[in-house]
C-alpha cells in the first residue's frame, strides 16, 4: 500500500499551477488536496476532501488528469 501520492500540472500559456496530494491525515483518513494558484505570485487557494480508500482516491485523481489536460495544463514532474 502506498503512503503518499503527489502530481502536479501547470499551464505554462496562462501561468497557473494544479498540484494534487494523495495521503493520511493525522488521524489515519485518507486525504486528498487540491491547491492551486500563479506561477508568478504567491496567489492561490486548496481544498481538501476525506477519501474512502485508494481506489476511490485513483478514480479521482484520473477525472483531475483529464480534466486538467483538457484545460491545457501539462503533468511535470516537479
Amino acid at each position: 500500500m502506498e503512503n503518499s501520492l503527489t502530481q502536479l500540472w501547470k499551464n505554462p500559456a496562462k501561468r497557473r499551477y494544479y498540484r494534487v496530494q494523495i495521503a493520511p491525515d493525522l488521524f489515519g483518513e485518507l486525504c486528498l488536496v487540491r491547491s492551486w494558484g500563479s506561477l508568478d505570485t504567491a496567489r492561490g487557494n486548496s481544498k481538501m476532501e476525506l477519501l474512502h480508500d485508494w481506489q476511490e482516491a485513483q478514480r479521482h485523481l484520473s477525472k483531475i488528469g483529464k480534466e486538467r489536460t483538457r484545460k491545457g495544463y501539462q503533468k511535470t514532474s516537479g
